[in-house]
């Protein structure tokens, strides 16, 4: 037996090591996924809620211009409604065994169906290889799908814009602080994924074979663990599953 093969077997034994050998769109795929929060949607628990402020932090208000007349101060550890409506999602898909579907939507399916060919022209233009991988999990309550693994430490990000005034948008990207700015939801999707994965870094590219010119037809990005976010993204994570399972119990007593 091939060591490869040793190490496939031996991952079956772990349930969570088991699933990065699920086929992504497949049926175990949505069974492992149903009930967590995934990477692809934790901007959605990133969006912080607020709080009233305290007495020491009015008192510490500007006397006068932006901020003077603030009662009200973003909390990290609160949710937006967003954010809420969101955990409420998983608290369902855990009492119904059921995942949500996604609502047909033709953006996203033009995005999957453009998907390998966005990776073959990312490693012919990076000599770089890529492998597909199934769910990795974080936990019993979280995980993410990545669209490739890149060799042994690095990940791949596959964004195909259905429109191509988006991919222009993309190419006024200047750096990492741009895309957490204009485009959040990619940005806390691609940190989530190097937290759950542990990997080094991640390439980010953004694919429209209907250009012309060579060089607009991707976009390339290179993101880095960045050990702030990671720590957000776990604070997030854990006030997330805390409500979800006061809620599941309140509703099931």
């Amino acid at each position: 037996m091939e060591l490869n093969e040793v190490d496939f077997f031996s991952d079956l034994l772990d349930r969570n090591k088991a699933a990065q050998h699920i086929k992504q769109c497949s049926d175990e795929w949505d069974k492992i996924r149903c009930g967590r929060f995934t990477a692809s949607e934790m901007y959605l628990l990133i969006s912080s809620g607020k709080r009233e402020m305290t007495a020491e932090e009015l008192k510490a208000r500007p006397k006068s211009g932006e901020g003077s007349g603030a009662k009200l101060i973003t909390d990290h550890s609160k949710f937006s409604e967003q954010g809420y409506t969101y955990i409420y999602r998983k608290a369902a898909e855990t009492l119904t065994g059921r995942i949500q579907e996604s609502s047909y939507a033709f953006p996203l399916v033009y995005g999957k169906e453009l998907e390998a060919e966005a990776v073959e022209y990312f490693e012919k233009k990076t000599g770089l290889e890529c492998t597909e991988v199934g769910f990795q999990p974080f936990g019993d309550h979280a995980g993410g799908s990545p669209d490739r693994l890149v060799g042994e430490k690095e990940g791949l990000e596959v964004k195909c814009p259905y429109t191509s005034e988006k991919q222009i948008e993309y190419h006024m990207l200047n750096d990492v602080f741009d895309l957490k700015r204009c485009f959040p939801q990619i940005y806390w999707q691609v940190m989530s994924n190097l937290l759950f994965t542990q990997k080094e870094r991640w390439h980010l590219i953004t694919y429209d074979p209907r250009f012309e010119v060579e060089k607009l037809k991707m976009t390339h990005m290179i993101i880095e663990p960045n050990s702030k976010d990671f720590d957000l993204i776990c604070l997030k994570i854990e006030k997330a599953v805390e409500e979800k399972l006061k809620l599941i119990k309140q509703l099931s007593t």
